[in-house]
């Protein structure tokens, strides 16, 4: 018998919610129609509750903690009101699924064999997802891919820490608020203050169905930093070389041929990354060391 196989398209949301690995991170949980659930693993609802219960996944945390939300800032919890325990979370979920999948039918459950595979080949048991709009069409559903980003939305008086998109078509979106948008009207709503990198002095954090939140911000990024990072997920998405691959460009150049000229044009390509991203130019362990080593001192590299 020869092997086969057939790829599926699972649709699915994302709501709010926390993840404990050490630290405190924010996560736009996906929970998918066959209810599939995205907590950096991959795992199935009758897991929810142990995740629950071992405190991986998290619907709350004590005051004093922080919260690091990727890209964007940290956030201190002084004090909170929150919405979920335990089981109330947990039926929080079931009920994103059934939103979706009424009958809750072909539910998905993972068996010990599947688990065995992946581990035996060293695959990341993950279902992350992917963010799609619809094209405008009467006939055919065609999803256009995206990527998304944390924000904050101020909108009549209210802020929320929620996800805003960037989709193949140039366009964006964000959650809560109504249709698409252009990169210049993402400018222009930092500019007004309806987006935001991160919350005023005493100003309240609406943490989306988690609860609401007076918080006190940890480091972040300048707007400046944001608007160039999101344009650049949008030029990724598009399939367009972005600034991330300029610099990779102009470092493997200037290797090759380590003139001046090159340092100049490599100079030029760094620095037009965002600031905050300019970590991801290397591996895990040298990031963007030697990208600093050849442009800010005299050492020379070890060979």
């Amino acid at each position: 018998m020869g092997k086969v196989y057939r790829q599926q398209r699972i649709e699915g949301v994302t709501i709010p919610a926390i993840i404990k690995n050490g630290s405190y991170f924010w996560h736009s949980m996906a929970v998918y129609e066959d209810g599939t659930v995205s907590i950096w693993d991959k795992i199935d609802l009758d897991c929810v509750p142990q995740k629950i219960a071992s405190k991986k996944l998290m619907y709350s945390v004590p005051d004093g903690s922080a919260i690091s939300v990727f890209e964007l800032c940290g956030i201190e919890i002084v004090s909170a009101k929150w919405n979920f325990d335990e089981n109330s979370f947990y039926a929080h979920i079931v009920d994103t699924v059934k939103t979706m999948n009424p009958e809750m039918a072909n539910i998905y459950k993972t068996t010990p064999r599947e688990q065995a595979k992946w581990k035996e080949y060293h695959v990341g048991f993950t279902a992350s997802p992917t963010p799609f709009k619809l094209e405008d069409r009467k006939f055919g559903y065609d999803p256009l891919e995206g990527n998304n980003a944390h924000i904050f939305l101020r909108d009549s008086g209210k802020l929320t820490l929620t996800e805003m998109y960037c989709y193949k078509d140039g366009t964006f979106s964000v959650d809560e608020l109504e249709g698409y948008f252009g990169f210049d009207d993402i400018s222009r709503m930092f500019k007004e203050g309806v987006l935001a990198v991160k919350p005023k002095s005493s100003e309240r954090v609406y943490l989306g169905d988690l609860g609401v939140a007076e918080v006190r911000v940890e480091g972040g990024v300048s707007v400046k930093n944001k608007l160039a990072e999101l344009e650049n997920k949008s030029v990724r998405v598009q399939g367009k070389p972005d600034a991330h691959a300029a610099a990779i460009n102009a470092y493997h150049a200037y290797l090759v041929e380590p003139t001046e000229f090159y340092k100049n044009k490599l100079r030029e390509a760094y620095e037009a990354v965002p600031e905050h991203e300019r970590c991801y130019l290397g591996d895990m362990d040298t990031r963007d060391s030697d990208f600093r080593r050849i442009l800010y001192t005299d050492n020379k590299r070890e060979v």
